[in-house]
């Protein structure tokens, strides 16, 4: 595990602290002094109730909810857009020379980026709102400031996702909540619309591995067709050139209206960084399972390196978007979106005159009729043009929006699942998404798949009272589930004998704070307990700050010089200036004079612009 500084705000003035520099003017007579005293109760009032404190986030333990020191980079091969931790380059605010980040891995081709000399930024820029702690209750789900425990004076940042007097388990990724007569109940996400905004990319069809693919490398989508018996196929599918075409370098395909349902689908066939450098045909790689690779902290260099091999938990709670241009309707017409999580599968059935059915086959292994209808819903006719589809399948819930709008599909939709009873992947999940269609002409493009968080098993062992204790890892034997993931049964082999799940108790006014980042963070799971509590894990009442609630300034944005800004190097005209460039590069102990030494590595770069895109509610 990555001993990385957990989230660590720092403070500005709050509106608190400006009432405090600032005394009533006192007024002629009684009156004048009371009206003075009773509009500064009021004004006051008004500033507590809706007092806010803005806050720094230094390390990516919220990761890719909240950044910390950060780089962001461009693939050089698939142009896919990422953002990497950089807070390993420091210690203790000081450049370590030796910790420079020197490449990347792309989360969606895996392709090896040289980014030591790309711009790095300061961590966002966040606002806490005090009150609804101070008045109200937490919510689970809260994105929450508080006290560390093992060190009051210090602030962390971490999702609030356990409440008083409950017993929590992570189990295979997913969270549940211990019952009164022992069973466990998963704990969703309460908003879908929230579960949208914490998934992580797993593959973007717009960035395509087009040089692998020159060279043999398959494509992840791909029309298909069903047969068991081809040695060539991937679950029970294999290519096929009916139905289905490429168009626009296959990040497109069309369908012609056709009488009897034509497949397509995903595939994951994701290379390793070492493919991008082999010189041997490519033609024979096989499919792996999705697993919990966490793209911002895939890179060598920092106090951490080593991220390129992090394939080694499944997860099975995905999301599938895409956009779909209807042309000509036939009879009988419909489209259907399926996908698969161990020995489940899921799918919606639209008609595109308006119907919509969501079905569930519980055992793949059993016949091809027996589907149970989970939900159905009346939606808008689908009319020609395009339409934007996002189905999910996250926390034993099933949920699709058409044009970003939730359609709701009933409670049976919101599944109940024995978390033993189904223990882990199938050869389904080495191709877990699939469309298909009949008796419509169609255009299926930006197809997506996105996965849900994935809460690694990790707890500090007991009964030490280390400030800083050893830690358990959810599997003893990572390598050989890493070396397994294109073989689901060896796979799941691995991981029943070796992993463990890990339960958290909670006591009254105790909360359970998880980071987003859970490879990299340091939570509730891995504290110490120097301080000799009953529950290390736990975050009392007293200690909450405040809910985040903005990100009111992610990072400037440079451009000119190549989109760097300026300085570029320690010759330019800025770092030339001595007041100025040490607020302008880093900066690194000399062992020589016992001083700084100041570097050529930028700290801040100018021109800017703000990044809108990133200025939004935090949830």
């Amino acid at each position: 595990m990555a001993n990385a500084a957990d989230s660590q705000p720092k403070t500005t003035t709050s509106a608190t602290d400006l009432l405090r520099d600032k005394e009533p003017e006192r007024k002629g007579g009684w009156r004048e002094t009371i009206e003075s005293f009773a509009i500064a109760f009021i004004l006051a009032f008004v500033f507590k109730t809706f007092e806010a404190e803005a806050f720094v986030i230094p390390t990516g333990s919220m990761a890719p909810t909240l950044y910390g020191r950060h780089k962001d980079v461009d693939c050089e091969k698939c142009g896919h857009g990422f953002s990497i931790g950089a807070s390993d380059e420091l210690e203790e605010d000081w450049l370590q020379p030796v910790y420079r980040i020197d490449s990347a891995y792309c989360p969606n081709c895996r392709f090896e980026n040289d980014v030591r000399e790309l711009p790095v930024f300061k961590g966002d820029r966040i606002l806490v709102n005090k009150f609804p702690y101070e008045f109200g209750e937490p919510s689970r789900w809260d994105v929450a400031v508080f006290k560390y425990p093992e060190e009051p004076n210090t602030n962390y940042i971490k999702r609030l996702v356990g409440l008083p007097e409950e017993t929590l388990v992570i189990h295979r990724g997913n969270l549940y909540r211990e019952l009164p007569d022992g069973s466990r109940e998963i704990l969703r996400k309460d908003d879908p619309d929230k579960q949208n905004v914490l998934q992580i990319m797993v593959h973007d069809n717009d960035h395509l591995e087009t040089e692998l693919h020159q060279r043999g490398w398959p494509r992840r989508w791909a029309a298909v067709r069903r047969d068991f018996d081809d040695p060539r196929a991937v679950a029970g599918w294999v290519e096929t050139s009916d139905g289905w075409a490429e168009t626009d370098s296959g990040r497109a395909f069309t369908l012609p209206v056709g009488e009897t349902p034509a497949w397509l689908r995903y595939r994951h066939f994701v290379p390793r960084p070492e493919t991008w450098v082999a010189t041997e045909p490519l033609g024979t790689s096989r499919p792996r399972l999705i697993t919990d690779f966490c793209g911002y902290n895939a890179y060598e260099g920092g106090r951490s390196s080593g991220g390129r091999d992090q394939d080694f938990y499944w997860v099975g709670d995905l999301t599938m978007n895409c956009r779909v241009t209807i042309g000509e309707v036939g009879d009988q017409a419909r489209l259907v979106l399926e996908l698969i999580e161990g020995r489940r599968r899921f799918r919606v059935i639209l008609d595109p005159a308006g119907t919509v059915q969501v079905t569930s086959k519980i055992d793949l292994n059993r016949g091809a009729d027996e589907e149970e209808l989970l939900g159905q819903a009346r939606i808008p006719r689908l009319e020609t043009g395009s339409h934007q589809f996002r189905f999910a399948n996250v926390d034993d819930r099933l949920c699709l929006w058409i044009d970003d709008d939730l359609v709701e599909l009933g409670s049976a939709t919101s599944y109940r699942c024995d978390p033993t009873e189904f223990p882990g992947p199938g050869i389904g999940d080495l191709s877990p998404a699939g469309i298909a269609a009949k008796g419509i002409e169609l255009t299926v493009d930006r197809l997506r798949i996105y996965r849900d968080i994935y809460y690694r098993s990790e707890k500090a062992r007991e009964p030490s009272m280390a400030a800083d204790p050893d830690y358990s890892k959810e599997s003893t034997n990572q390598l050989e589930l890493l070396a397994s993931v294109d073989d689901p049964r060896a796979w799941e082999e691995v991981y029943s004998q070796t992993a463990h799940e890990v339960v958290f108790e909670l006591g009254p006014d105790e909360f359970l704070m998880l980071g987003d980042n859970s490879p990299r963070s340091k939570d509730g799971r891995l504290w110490g307990n120097s301080r000799g509590a009953k529950h290390r894990h736990a975050v009392p009442r007293s200690a909450l700050v405040g809910k985040a609630f903005y990100i009111y300034w992610p990072h400037g944005v440079p451009f000119l010089n190549n989109g760097r800004g300026f300085p570029d190097d320690g010759d330019s005209i800025l770092g030339k200036i001595p007041v100025m460039n040490r607020w302008f590069f880093h900066v690194e102990p000399s062992v020589e004079t016992g001083r700084t030494k100041l570097t050529d590595y930028p700290n801040v770069r100018i021109p800017f612009y703000p990044q809108f895109s990133r200025m939004r509610r935090i949830r």
